[in-house]
């Protein structure tokens, strides 16, 4: 086996044609002493190390430019990408390299980020690798066939079976552009803003460390990065995930997690709002186990920021964001792609069904009202529908099936005194504009 290696991700962002040449200048330094460079590309094209002509590349670069220049030697290499007014970094360097110069090289990365920081990372390659390959010949490389067998799966763009990474707790996800992960050191700029407030990261828990670096912050989880195997640090890493609500924003499987989420977002043209669940000793808690609720409201526009923090309990409202007092009905609704899974989306159904009817609450709303849990699912989802796979995983209730048509299902629940109207609904009747017709069955 190589030397243990890290892999270090940033993105700088408003970057003039100056800004730009001089920060890549520095890179060209900075790489030169941590990779004592052998061959280099530019824009693909492989040649020997040549400092002059990489020098005159840059000089003369220009803001409408493409380009990739990439050094490397053996195993280890650095990659810079400028496109317009924004910088992508990536290294592989080894831990002997990395260990000589880390107070150079986390220095070098400080003073970027604080000036021009989008986001970043720094992590033991082979837990980016573990976390974020879903291809199965690829986890070859690094796993064998029978744990392998053991791991979640999904179907890929192409219809293949790959891993679910949605699971592991170092998948890195794309949000609107943002990236979002949980790795042994991480920053998140000034852009994180339109997500979540500054200070929901300032206050996440059980962390090793915080800072503040210019207008982002940087987080630390765990002291070494090659220990991330260790159960204590994976549940850090597992922790950290769920306070920043990556599940709740990921469904590249289709269907989410299937968990209970410890934050919940509501975002609202310049406004984000998020409401966070917590133990009774204000520690970051699943939403049905919250005893204390901090809901944060931030105007990213015009940095205007709320927090409230309370102690109650869960009502109706909490489980059907969509209430009509008037003809006493109230919806919960999700989007889905079952043939992003194996098992025709059943799992999902039976999740978020029994999130919704195995319900304990004081609202007496709960009980009164009509409960209409809506999925909103592709056209081709209802060919072959699994309805009878559906009421076999729910013989605990009663299962009265309504009707079914080309783009409609609808089923009625019942389990003790609660009950619960299941619509499965064509995508297409959401309107262009993205509103839906909410309480309508």
């Amino acid at each position: 086996m190589g030397e243990q290696q890290l892999y270090s991700v940033s993105q700088l962002h408003k970057l003039d044609a100056v800004a730009a040449k001089e920060t890549i200048h520095d890179w060209l330094v900075m790489t030169r002493l941590l990779l004592e460079p052998e061959e280099m590309s530019i824009n693909g094209v492989e040649e020997p190390f040549n400092l002059a002509k990489l020098k005159q590349t840059i000089d003369n670069l220009t803001a409408t430019d493409d380009k990739w220049i990439q050094i490397k030697k053996g195993t280890m290499e650095s990659t810079v990408h400028f496109l317009g007014t924004t910088l992508f970094e990536k290294s592989l360097i080894n831990e002997s390299n990395y260990n000589y110069w880390e107070p150079v090289y986390l220095d070098y990365l400080e003073k970027r980020l604080e000036k021009h920081g989008f986001f970043a990372y720094i992590r033991a390659y082979d837990e980016y690798l573990y976390h974020n390959t879903s291809e199965i010949e690829k986890r070859r490389r690094f796993e064998d066939v029978v744990k392998t067998q053991t791991l979640p799966k999904m179907r890929g763009m192409n219809g293949e079976v790959v891993v679910d990474c949605n699971s592991f707790p170092g998948y890195d996800v794309f949000h609107t552009g943002h990236c979002l992960t949980s790795c042994w050191r991480m920053f998140f700029g000034e852009p994180y803003k339109k997500l979540f407030p500054k200070q929901l990261l300032l206050e996440i828990q059980q962390v090793e460390c915080v800072l503040e670096i210019g207008e982002g912050v940087a987080i630390e989880l765990y002291k070494n990065p090659f220990q991330w195997k260790d159960a204590a640090n994976l549940k850090f890493q597992r922790l950290f995930r769920d306070q920043l609500g990556v599940p709740q924003l990921s469904f590249t499987n289709g269907v989410g997690l299937l968990s209970q989420p410890y934050i919940e977002f509501a975002f609202e043209d310049t406004v984000v709002q998020t409401v966070q669940y917590q133990n009774e000793l204000f520690q970051p808690a699943e939403k049905n186990e919250a005893s204390y609720f901090v809901t944060r409201t931030y105007d990213f526009i015009n940095d205007q920021y709320r927090v409230h923090r309370m102690k109650g309990a869960l009502n109706a409202l909490a489980y059907f964001p969509w209430i009509d007092d008037e003809e006493e009905k109230m919806m919960n609704y999700h989007i889905l792609y079952p043939e992003r899974t194996l098992d025709q989306g059943l799992a999902a159904y039976e999740y978020y069904i029994r999130d919704a009817i195995e319900l304990e609450l004081t609202d007496k709303r709960y009980y009164d009202y009509t409960a209409i849990l809506k999925f909103f699912i592709p056209e081709g989802a209802f060919k072959d529908f699994p309805v009878e796979g559906l009421k076999e995983k729910l013989t605990d209730m009663t299962v009265r099936q309504i009707n079914q048509g080309n783009d409609t299902i609808q089923l009625s629940l019942e389990k003790g005194k609660n009950q619960l109207m299941v619509v499965f609904a064509d995508q297409r009747t959401i309107s262009g504009n993205g509103q839906i017709d909410m309480l309508q069955t």
